[in-house]
C-alpha cells in the first residue's frame, strides 16, 4: 500500500511539473463573465425558487469554467478565460469534454442554485459540488456545503465559483460577493483537490505538484503585491499605509497565500484579508 501511495505521489509531481512557468506580476482582478455550465445573469427579470441545478460539466483531461454574474465587474480586469476540449451548449447546460487520458472523469456542477432580488435586480447564487468517478469526495463537498449554503440562502450576498482541472489537480475557487453586483466586495476561498483520492491538498502539496519551490512562489506573490500597492495607493504616503504594505510582505503573510490553477491554467494565488486603507480585502493574482 505504501509503495502504491509513493508511486501515485511521484506521478502527481511529474505530471504537473511540465505546466509550471514563471509568474507574470499581476494585481487584483475579477473573473470576466463567460458562458459555462454554471453561468449566472445579474440582469434576469424573473425570480426563481430554490432548486438544485442539473447542469453538469464533465472532463477526463482539462477543463475550466466560471459561475459568474454579468455586470458585476467594475473597474477591474481579468485575463480571458478559456476552455479546452469541445463545448456543446444547450440553454443553461454547457458540457465540455476533453480527450480521454485514462484518468478518472471529473464533474463540477451546481450543488445548490437559486435566484434572489436585491433592489431592482435579480441575482443567481450557487456553490459547486466536485465529483470524481469511483473516488470519494464526500468530505470536501460537505465542507463546501456547510460553508456556503447558509450564505447562498440569504439575499444580502451572492456566491459563485470558478474551476480548473488539469491532470491530477482540481482547483475550485468559491467567492462570496458581500454586496451583490459589486465585485470589489468579494472574499475568495480556494479548494485544491486530488483527482486520485478526492482529498484537499495543502499549500505545500500543491506547490510540489506544480514543481515550484515555496521561496520562488513567495517571491512572485510579493512582486504581485508590490504592483497592487503601487497601482491602488500610489498617492497615499501616510505612515499607516506604509505599515500595512510592509506587513503584507512579511514571511507570515506570504506563507498564507494559497496557490491554485486559474481558468487559464496558470498558477495563481489568493491572499486573504490583507489590511489596506480600504479595509481588509482578499487579493489574488496570476503567477
Amino acid at each position: 500500500m505504501k509503495k502504491l501511495s509513493a508511486t501515485v505521489s511521484i506521478a502527481l509531481i511529474l505530471a504537473m511539473a511540465a505546466g509550471t512557468m514563471g509568474c507574470a506580476q499581476k494585481i487584483v482582478f475579477t473573473p470576466t463573465t463567460t458562458t459555462t455550465s454554471a453561468t449566472t445573469t445579474a440582469e434576469s427579470s424573473e425570480e426563481t425558487t430554490t432548486k438544485e441545478s442539473e447542469s453538469e460539466t464533465t472532463t477526463s483531461e482539462t477543463f475550466s469554467g466560471t459561475s459568474e454574474s454579468s455586470g458585476s465587474s467594475e473597474g477591474t480586469k481579468a485575463p480571458a478565460e478559456t476552455t479546452s476540449g469541445t463545448t456543446k451548449s444547450s440553454g443553461e447546460t454547457n458540457q465540455t469534454t476533453a480527450e480521454n487520458s485514462g484518468l478518472a472523469t471529473v464533474s463540477i456542477y451546481n450543488a445548490y442554485k437559486r435566484s434572489f432580488k436585491s433592489g431592482k435586480k435579480t441575482y443567481k447564487t450557487q456553490y459547486p459540488k466536485i465529483m470524481i468517478a469511483n473516488v470519494n469526495t464526500t468530505k470536501v463537498n460537505k465542507e463546501i456545503a456547510d460553508k456556503f449554503k447558509p450564505i447562498a440562502k440569504k439575499n444580502n450576498s451572492r456566491v459563485g465559483y470558478t474551476y480548473y482541472v488539469r491532470k491530477y489537480l482540481i482547483s475550485v475557487v468559491v467567492f462570496v460577493e458581500k454586496t451583490p453586483g459589486n465585485s470589489k466586495t468579494r472574499d475568495y476561498y480556494v479548494y485544491n483537490v486530488s483527482r486520485i483520492n478526492g482529498k484537499k491538498l495543502t499549500r505545500a502539496q500543491v506547490l510540489k505538484s506544480l514543481g515550484m519551490k515555496e521561496t520562488t512562489f513567495n517571491t512572485k506573490v510579493k512582486a504581485s503585491l508590490q504592483n497592487y500597492w503601487k497601482d491602488n495607493f500610489k498617492k497615499d504616503t501616510s505612515a499607516e499605509k506604509k505599515e500595512m504594505e510592509k506587513k503584507s510582505y512579511t514571511t507570515k503573510s506570504l506563507n498564507s497565500a494559497m496557490p491554485y490553477m486559474n481558468t487559464n491554467g496558470k498558477i495563481s494565488y489568493v491572499l486573504r484579508q490583507v489590511e489596506t486603507p480600504n479595509g481588509k480585502v482578499d487579493i489574488y493574482g496570476t503567477c
